[in-house]
């Protein structure tokens, strides 16, 4: 099959372009041909991107009509495509061949825009032979808007990134870490993700418990283009607000803001980390849970969205917007150490990634499932049903 993904895409500093390169790659390793349609030009695109949205309509036109698609695959969120966002959904109401849109952030976007944001997804999803959720509190959420009917849950991906450059070693050093205890809240800053309730149950931990532990905020504030400039500005804010308040509660040297994380310092990060710590107040899934997952790192994680699904029974679960549950969670991780929530390969908590069924392996075969049956209406697709994990 020829495969067109619709999506961000490298070297664009974005999740999901990151997540479409890596799918991308997997189904080209299955011999079948991929290109991409990127969200915005670039100069230093790879060769497999052949448009961007924006880079003329009869350019890209033209390059399609090249490629001659078996499916069209649109990797879409509102955040990822901005201001593009009509020129996407205008599209998928025209796309000629059969389409499928994975939606990464539905129960953020509708719950963010409200009323236009429903509208917006009903439209996307009327220009769709298939939709694909990660989670079934997304597929939940397409149910309310009356679209589950052609939705099927396929899980985000653990797969390891690029290979690394740096060492845990040489991290430490650049940011004068020493012997530190690190807590890891890694990936765009986003006012979601509670950075202020990490704070404020840093702030309840008794000083012999606190010891030497910091907290690496390893990313920066996502980039946004056009009108949604204003949640960009807003995430920016944050941030501040973070840093006031860790300085109101003595935190302040508690708190290391890395800024950007290029690709071969992420394994290094994690390397470093005693713990991953997800304190999100919303989530639709997180790709970061699952890189922890892919390198058998313990996850202190809220039960936000996707999350409740992902750490089902850990010890280390607490429900968003509680900082006092967070601060017992992040207590008990640093006294008992993460024995407690299992060894890599052996406990459901941080699992083999290549026996769970967010392998990349196990993702790419339903993915691909999923394009066969919209060529072929009557194929099956192998977990498509409300509860697929």
């Amino acid at each position: 099959m020829r495969i067109l993904y619709v999506s961000p895409y490298p070297p664009a500093r974005d999740g999901i372009g990151t997540y479409t390169h890596v799918l991308a790659r997997a189904v080209r390793d299955r011999d079948h041909e991929v290109a991409v349609v990127a969200a915005r030009p670039h100069p230093d695109a790879p060769e497999e991107v052949i448009g961007a949205l924006g880079g003329g309509v009869a350019p890209l036109r033209a390059a399609v009509a090249r490629f001659r698609p078996d499916v069209v695959h649109v990797q879409f969120a509102v955040p990822a495509f901005g201001a593009r966002t009509l020129a996407v959904a205008r599209w998928l109401a025209d796309p000629g061949v059969p389409a499928v849109a994975t939606l990464h952030e539905v129960n953020r976007d509708t719950a963010l825009l409200r009323g236009p944001g429903r509208v917006l997804y009903r439209h996307v999803a009327r220009g769709c032979d298939r939709l694909i959720v990660h989670t079934r509190a997304a597929l939940d959420t397409l149910g309310a808007l009356g679209l589950d009917d052609d939705a099927t849950v396929v899980p985000h991906f653990s797969a390891p990134p690029p290979p690394a450059t740096g060492t845990a070693a040489g991290l430490r050093a650049r940011f004068g870490l020493g012997d530190a205890r690190v807590l890891l809240a890694f990936g765009h800053i986003h006012v979601s993700k509670g950075l202020d309730d990490l704070v404020r149950a840093l702030a309840t931990l008794p000083p012999a418990t606190l010891g030497e532990v910091r907290v690496v905020v390893a990313g920066a504030v996502r980039r946004r283009h056009g009108p949604f400039r204003v949640f960009e500005a807003r995430d920016h804010l944050h941030k501040a607000k973070v840093g006031r308040l860790a300085r109101r509660h003595g935190l302040r040297d508690r708190l290391v803001f890395t800024g950007y994380v290029p690709d071969g310092d992420i394994a290094a990060w994690f390397a470093a980390a005693e713990a991953v710590v997800l304190p999100y107040r919303d989530a639709e899934q997180s790709g970061v849970a699952n890189l922890a997952r892919a390198f058998g790192v313990p996850v202190i994680a809220t039960t936000a969205g996707g999350l409740a699904e992902l750490f089902e029974g850990s010890p280390w679960a607490v429900p968003p917007g509680a900082p006092d549950r967070l601060a017992a969670a992040i207590a008990d991780l640093l006294v008992t150490g993460p024995e407690r929530g299992g060894v890599p390969g052996t406990s459901d908590m941080v699992p083999d990634s290549g026996t769970s069924d967010t392998d990349l392996s196990t993702v790419t075969t339903r993915t691909i499932a999923v394009y066969e049956a919209v060529r072929r209406p009557l194929a099956p697709i192998p977990g498509n049903r409300p509860d697929a994990p």
